[in-house]
C-alpha cells in the first residue's frame, strides 16, 4: 500500500512540473536551448557535453550522448630546444654576463697565511755570573767551568777548566789533565799593609813548594784595588817541575783576597796554557763588595 502511495506521490509532481513548462514563462532554460533566442542549431557543438537533451529547430528534443572531456597537453619544444623556459631577466643584471659567469669555472681563492714573525735565538751568555753573599764577592766564568762552593780552609771557590786526557805511549798510562782556579778569603790576615801581606806568603811558597826564583812577581790591579801578582812553578819530591801557578794577592776592607791559577806543568802547551786567558779573565772581573764605616 505505501509503494502505491508513492508512485501515485511522484506521479503528480511529474505532472505538475510538465504543466509549469508548458503555461509559464521559462526564459532562464530557453537561452541554453538552440533555436530559441537566437541560438542557431550549427553551435550545438559549443554546449557543454553535460547536457543529455537538445531541442532541434521544430522544438523536438533529441536525445544525445555526454562530449567526451577534453584532456588538455601542454605544449611541447620542438625537439632539440630546452624544455624548461629560461626565468625572466633579473632587472639591473646583464644576462650575457651571467651566462659567461656560469660558464666559467670558478677560481679558488689564495689561502692567505698569517705572517709568521721570525723570532731570532737569544744568545747564550757564554759566562756565568757568580755571586758570593756570605764573602761579599763576585766573578764571571766560562759556562763550560764546573763550580763548587765546598770550604776547604781559606778556599770558598773552587772552578775547574775542562778536562783534557792523554796516554803516555811508553807506558800505555792515561792521565787527566785538570786546570784549576780558586779564591781564597782570609778573614783574619797578619797585616794590612799589601807589601808585608803578599811578601810573607811568597816566603812561605818557597819553603812549601821548594820555589828558588820566581817567573814573574809584579803589580797589578784587581777590584779596583791595588794588588800583586805572581808566577811560579813547583817541584815534586823528585825535584821535578810538577805544576804551573799564576796568583793574585789584594786586601779589601781588612780582608785579603788570593787568586790562584794553576795546573800541569808541562814545556808544551796543554791545559793549564789553553785556560789560561778564561783564568785571566776570572781574575778581570773579580770584584769585591765594599763596606763603608762612618767617619
Amino acid at each position: 500500500m505505501m509503494r502505491e502511495n508513492v508512485l501515485a506521490l511522484l506521479l503528480v509532481l511529474s505532472l505538475c512540473a510538465n504543466a509549469y513548462l508548458i503555461f509559464f514563462s521559462h526564459s532562464p532554460i530557453d537561452q541554453y536551448i538552440p533555436g530559441v533566442n537566437g541560438i542557431p542549431v550549427a553551435d550545438l557543438s559549443n554546449i557543454s557535453g553535460q547536457n543529455n537533451y537538445i531541442v532541434d529547430e521544430n522544438g523536438e528534443i533529441i536525445a544525445v550522448s555526454p562530449s567526451p572531456a577534453i584532456e588538455l597537453t601542454p605544449d611541447l619544444p620542438p625537439p632539440g630546444e630546452d624544455s624548461f623556459e629560461s626565468p625572466p631577466d633579473t632587472p639591473g643584471v646583464d644576462q650575457d654576463s651571467e651566462d659567461q659567469r656560469e660558464g666559467e669555472l670558478p677560481t679558488p681563492e689564495g689561502t692567505l697565511i698569517p705572517d709568521t714573525e721570525v723570532t731570532e735565538p737569544v744568545p747564550v751568555d757564554p759566562l756565568v755570573n757568580y755571586t758570593s753573599t756570605r764573602y761579599g764577592f763576585s766573578l764571571r766564568y766560562p759556562r763550560n767551568w764546573t763550580m763548587n762552593e765546598a770550604v776547604a780552609g781559606r778556599t770558598v771557590l773552587t772552578l775547574v777548566a775542562p778536562i783534557e786526557t792523554g796516554c803516555d805511549s811508553e807506558t800505555s798510562q792515561c792521565y787527566e789533565y785538570i786546570a784549576t782556579f780558586t779564591v781564597e778569603v782570609d778573614q783574619n790576615p797578619h797585616t794590612l799593609v799589601l807589601e808585608d801581606y803578599f811578601n810573607k806568603a811568597v816566603s812561605l811558597l818557597q819553603l812549601e813548594y821548594h820555589i828558588t826564583t820566581t817567573s814573574k812577581s809584579a803589580p797589578a790591579i784587581m777590584s779596583n784595588s791595588r794588588s800583586y801578582q805572581i808566577e811560579y812553578y813547583t817541584h815534586d819530591e823528585r825535584g821535578n817541575a810538577d805544576r804551573d801557578f799564576m796568583q793574585y794577592y789584594t786586601i779589601i776592607d781588612g780582608k785579603g783576597y788570593i787568586l790562584s791559577y794553576f795546573g800541569p806543568y808541562s814545556s808544551w802547551e796543554n791545559v793549564y796554557d789553553h785556560n789560561k786567558a778564561d783564568a785571566q779573565g776570572i781574575v778581570d772581573s773579580f770584584s769585591v763588595t765594599r763596606t763603608y764605616k762612618p767617619a
